[in-house]
């Protein structure tokens, strides 16, 4: 018997701009998702195989000046590397999971993967990863009208979401983490035209995966930074669980402050609902085994990319905290 899943909606939003296209990209996330469930949800997979309207993507790359899609062959060989991770997760399973409790060297070397190669190959990517970042986050400072056209995907997604009785979940990577945020805020607090009669409307789960969100320079790009630090306007109010995810090696998530900076004074403020526990966690050091596409310029490199979106999709906690909402188990 299938799984009822008419008033669910998955609203994913990518991160730095060079992407496959729209469609590619949006099936790329969805089976990498999807995949991560099957792992332990085989029904709840089929489900959503026979659903697809159950996804939305949030695709706002082609609003950058400079973006130029991936090509058919780009894609093609990403499509490789997203079956690498994919075949990884099914065959060591919930082992995939480096545990809150758990040595991460330990971890890292019981998969034959060697800890300082890994950070040190982090290192190789990282000027790629951080000279998009920046060039895209200040785009988004500066440009009000391309900032605007980054945030309308999601806003749409959502209010049509709303509007349909669902009840939605963001996932978000990366930059895509504090766009979110972001939009957000805006149905907390905006009262003009196409917000405020969504002031009371609530996303059941916000996932960031790679975020910069603990990083002070990009809080300030933030609307909050108009309002009185760590008051009520500070934060958005229409969260029911947020989840922090963060690669070990990633540069774009390596600071460790969203208790600190998000989740302990929104506790205070009482923007969460008290029950049940877990409503905020932030998991760190995890192992994402991406493997970047090999071009004529990174042959010689290492080839492990921990920022990758794919490797946080694949993440076990993730899936079963989706399968959990999908099956309404959240409350």
């Amino acid at each position: 018997m299938p799984i009822d899943l008419t008033n669910k909606k998955i609203i994913m939003i990518h991160g730095l701009a060079s992407k496959p296209p729209r469609n590619q990209t949006h099936q790329l996330w969805r089976h990498t998702l999807i995949e991560n469930i099957r792992v332990s949800h085989r029904r709840l997979a089929r489900s959503l195989d026979a659903n697809p309207e159950v996804f939305e993507s949030a695709y706002w790359a082609d609003v950058v000046p400079h973006h130029i899609p991936d090509d058919a062959r780009y894609t093609k060989k990403l499509q490789l590397q997203v079956d690498k991770v994919i075949a990884e997760r099914r065959k060591i399973k919930d082992k995939f999971h480096v545990g809150m409790g758990e040595k991460v060297s330990g971890f890292f070397k019981d998969r034959g993967i060697d800890l300082v190669k890994l950070l040190a190959g982090a290192l190789t990517v990282k000027d790629n990863v951080m000279n998009n970042f920046l060039r895209e986050t200040e785009l988004y400072d500066t440009d009000q009208y391309i900032a605007d056209q980054m945030r309308a995907p999601l806003e749409n997604a959502l209010r049509r979401a709303w509007d349909e009785g669902r009840e939605p979940v963001i996932v978000a990577h990366s930059m895509g983490s504090f766009i979110g945020y972001d939009v957000l805020w805006r149905f907390s607090h905006r009262k003009t035209a196409g917000f405020k009669i969504y002031n009371k409307k609530r996303v059941k789960m916000f996932i960031t995966m790679g975020s910069p969100l603990g990083d002070s320079a990009v809080r300030d790009l933030l609307f909050a930074k108009h309002h009185k630090s760590y008051s009520p306007r500070w934060f958005p109010n229409n969260i029911d669980f947020w989840h922090n995810y963060a690669c070990l090696g990633d540069v774009v998530s390596h600071q460790r402050n969203f208790d600190t900076e998000f989740y302990e004074p929104m506790r205070k403020l009482k923007l969460f609902p008290k029950k049940p526990k877990f409503r905020t966690i932030d998991y760190v050091d995890l192992h994402n085994p991406f493997e970047v596409v090999t071009h004529s310029g990174n042959r010689e490199r290492e080839k492990r990319n921990p920022h990758k979106s794919y490797g946080y999709l694949a993440q076990p906690r993730l899936g079963s905290w989706i399968a959990d909402y999908l099956m309404d188990r959240l409350r």
